[in-house]
């Protein structure tokens, strides 16, 4: 993690915009700051993070609340340029899903951050089967908490 203070558990589920906005600024905080992800984000991308963080907010809101508004080819798609100029590797995703999880864990519990996991586990393993033709090998269990009734938007 970061060198800063660690942030305190929220001791509540991923479950309004305001928390998956959090979850979101957490979690990318953890990625920037990460020398296997800067290359991506900040030498090739130039990514804004003000933007970015907005627009995964967004993106993190409309699959857990409701219809996501991007089809996952699209979000598989927007990353093929990345690995096109630096080859993604295996490594690479089981690290984003650890960073992933250690941010669930260090501050949401409940259905919504559990529904949360699943997806991004099946994002991670579906870029990374598109794009270096093999799933990943990270293999923590994923507890799916069901029934769960999302919340009328």
């Amino acid at each position: 993690m970061s060198g800063t203070r660690p942030d305190e558990h929220r001791g509540r589920d991923l479950d309004t915009r305001e928390e998956v906005a959090e979850f979101v600024r957490r979690f990318y905080r953890e990625i920037a700051q990460n020398e296997r992800f800067h290359r991506y984000f900040d030498t090739i991308a130039h990514v804004d993070w003000r933007a970015h963080t907005l627009d995964l907010t967004d993106f993190w809101v409309g699959v857990l609340f409701s219809e996501p508004d991007r089809a996952a080819d699209d979000v598989i798609e927007a990353h093929r340029w990345l690995h096109d100029t630096e080859p993604f590797d295996v490594e690479l995703f089981d690290r984003w899903l650890e960073i992933f999880d250690t941010t669930l864990d260090a501050g949401w519990r409940g259905p919504v951050a559990e529904a949360a996991r699943h997806r991004g586990h099946g994002y991670a393993w579906a870029i990374a089967k598109r794009l270096i033709g093999s799933p990943i090998r990270y293999s923590r269990p994923i507890r799916v908490v069901m029934p769960y009734q999302w919340p009328a938007v």
